[in-house]
């Protein structure tokens, strides 16, 4: 901690500086009384409270707390375990829950029961509290108490106590000044400094890969990720993103639009919720609302990539930690009645998506757009005034307790932004072998080449490529523009082939194709093929351009037309000599070339 940091929270502790401007100005009487969630804790053993509801909802207890309140969960029911899926780099220990009436406590027994599995995830950004201590309320009033023991007749849940088990024991009162309690919490990024909401496609993270590994055994049909938004105050406790437009299949997508968003919402203001869609930026007049589909490098993006019917939830940070949970319990037991009602076509949706393997020469959407049109909705905001902050120098926002609804244009409609044509296949070199280590985490099936290939392909070369001053998640990414263009090769054996032909092909797009928003070339997996290894010397290029330019008259005109065009060129002896340098025979033919092979015939 920097000394000027230790003598002010020496003087000043955080309740002292956060008592009022972190608090939402708008908490209705339903949030206050949060039913369902106070009825919980009426109706629970005293043994089985979370630390939330021992304390009135001013704290929240440990990640040690969490498991033993699940293995309590376990030793009280016949019809749950505890299963442990890995370590963290800090050395602790990642569990799953499995609450299943078949007592299907591994996934190959799951699967024999045809029951959907439901996936709670709680925690990846452990100062993200509520969906934590919601999901073990709900999971004892399932198992313990039984008000909701039906529930387990139709599904399987899983419920991840803390996924970023190291950031919630990072635990500070000054951590997410902007979120109103509990008077601790985790911080965001894992104890790499990771945030593991940005790690699914490159699974940078011991943390991701423990996840996919659990994710590919399980094949969740149906994912939720709790979270707590940051930004305006507003008048919504709850706000979700689901993804129902081109990003997952059809079948999915007609699931989630007919079935699971209709019922969800009807339950959720039946409940007295101010419920409405995530956006992530501020709301204006006259502007669309915006809810476009998440790259797959996010939780919701990744697994609507793999055709899962998934929900983003984002409860809102300025409401009391108490109003928080709520939601969080009401948006995972409303689901589960939908899944109760409506399981075996949400299974039907998934094996028909798992069916339908993309055809070699379709295209498939890489990114999105909003559509142009949309349809009316009304956006529940607050009023706000402006004074001048002396702190600041300028205008600062105040919201008031006032109501404001906004008519807008609602947008969830996306359209193709940049599409590929699926090729048959890639072919990927030994030397990059990893590559194919990471596909496997992912669960994408690839085979080992044992005999020559020789055939055209597609070649994929960079130009103008460029990089970012700062890392971003621990990656320098490159911008650059892609060509392609079809040679004759000959893949060797030991080379590794990777079909499209398979259940996973979307999400292999997205790792494989370098224009993809989320592929592995652009997390940085390739950054070497972006490196010049040797130069040429002046007083060896001097001589050798005179000969290029006898054998090669049109080079010589080349470069006296690019000396005219670009005087900072001409003026400098050593980008004169690297424009020839490229262009001769002795430059390297696989530097900004892409070593992965698209197969097409």
């Amino acid at each position: 901690m920097k000394p000027f940091l230790l003598l002010f929270t020496s003087i000043l502790s955080a309740a002292d500086l956060l008592t009022a401007p972190n608090a939402s100005v708008w908490v209705t009487p339903a949030m206050k009384a949060a039913r369902n969630l106070s009825e919980s804790t009426a109706r629970s053993p005293k043994d089985l409270l979370t630390v939330a509801e021992k304390t009135k909802w001013e704290e929240t207890g440990s990640y040690q707390e969490a498991v033993d309140l699940y293995r309590k969960l376990a030793a009280a029911s016949p019809y749950a375990r505890l299963v442990d899926i890995g370590e963290t780099p800090a050395g602790r220990r990642m569990y799953i829950f499995v609450a299943s009436k078949d007592k299907a406590f591994d996934a190959p027994t799951a699967r024999k029961t045809g029951k959907p599995v439901i996936f709670f995830q709680n925690g990846i950004h452990a100062g993200e509290n509520g969906g934590k201590d919601a999901a073990i309320m709900l999971l004892r009033d399932i198992l313990v108490t039984k008000k909701y023991e039906n529930l387990l007749d139709s599904a399987i849940i899983l419920s991840m106590p803390v996924y970023n088990v190291d950031g919630h024991e990072n635990s500070s009162p000054y951590h997410r000044f902007n979120e109103q309690g509990p008077r601790e919490m985790g911080f965001r990024a894992t104890a790499q400094r990771l945030n593991l909401n940005r790690d699914y496609m490159k699974a940078d993270a011991p943390e991701t890969q423990n996840w996919l590994k659990t994710f590919n055994k399980w094949q969740p049909d149906l994912f939720i990720d709790n979270h707590v938004t940051d930004g305006q105050d507003l008048q919504y406790d709850s706000t979700v993103a689901i993804e129902d437009t081109i990003q997952v299949h059809p079948a999915v997508a007609r699931w989630v639009s007919e079935k699971w968003t209709p019922q969800l919402w009807a339950g959720m203001e039946a409940e007295g919720h101010v419920f409405g869609w995530y956006v992530g930026g501020p709301v204006r007049s006259g502007a669309p609302f915006l809810t476009m589909p998440f790259t797959p490098r996010f939780s919701t993006g990744y697994t609507a990539a793999r055709n899962r019917a998934t929900l983003l939830v984002e409860t809102h940070s300025l409401k009391p930690f108490s109003v928080r949970a709520w939601g969080h319990y009401d948006i995972m037991l409303e689901t589960l009645k939908v899944v109760g009602r409506h399981g075996a076509e949400l299974r039907a949706a998934v094996e028909q998506a798992d069916r339908d393997i993309l055809k070699p020469g379709s295209k498939l959407p890489l990114e999105f757009a909003p559509a142009k049109s949309g349809v009316p909705y009304q956006a529940r905001l607050l009023e706000t005034e402006t004074y001048t902050g002396a702190a600041l120098g300028g205008p600062v926002l105040r919201y008031l307790a006032k109501p404001r609804d906004l008519n807008v244009t609602l947008i969830r409609t996306a359209v193709p932004k940049t599409e590929v044509v699926v090729p048959r296949g890639y072919y990927i070199p030994k030397e990059w072998s990893s590559i194919a280590d990471v596909l496997k985490l992912h669960g994408i099936r690839s085979q080992v080449v044992t005999q020559p290939v020789t055939a055209n392909f597609e070649v994929i070369r960079f130009e103008k490529v460029s990089f970012a001053a700062l890392p971003f998640e621990s990656r320098f990414q490159p911008n650059f523009e892609a060509k392609t263009v079809v040679e004759k090769r000959t893949v060797p054996p030991g080379s590794i082939f990777v079909p499209t032909n398979q259940p996973l092909a979307k999400l292999l797009l997205n790792l494989l194709e370098p224009t993809a928003p989320d592929s592995l070339l652009k997390w940085g997996s390739f950054n070497t093929i972006f490196e010049q290894k040797e130069h040429g010397a002046d007083y060896i290029m001097e001589p050798l351009a005179a000969k290029l330019f006898a054998a090669n008259p049109k080079l010589k005109s080349d470069f006296d037309a690019a000396l005219a065009a670009d005087p900072t060129l001409a003026g400098n002896p050593r980008a004169r000599l690297m424009w020839l340098y490229q262009r001769s025979p002795f430059y390297e033919t696989d530097k900004d070339v892409y070593p992965i092979l698209r197969v097409v015939e």
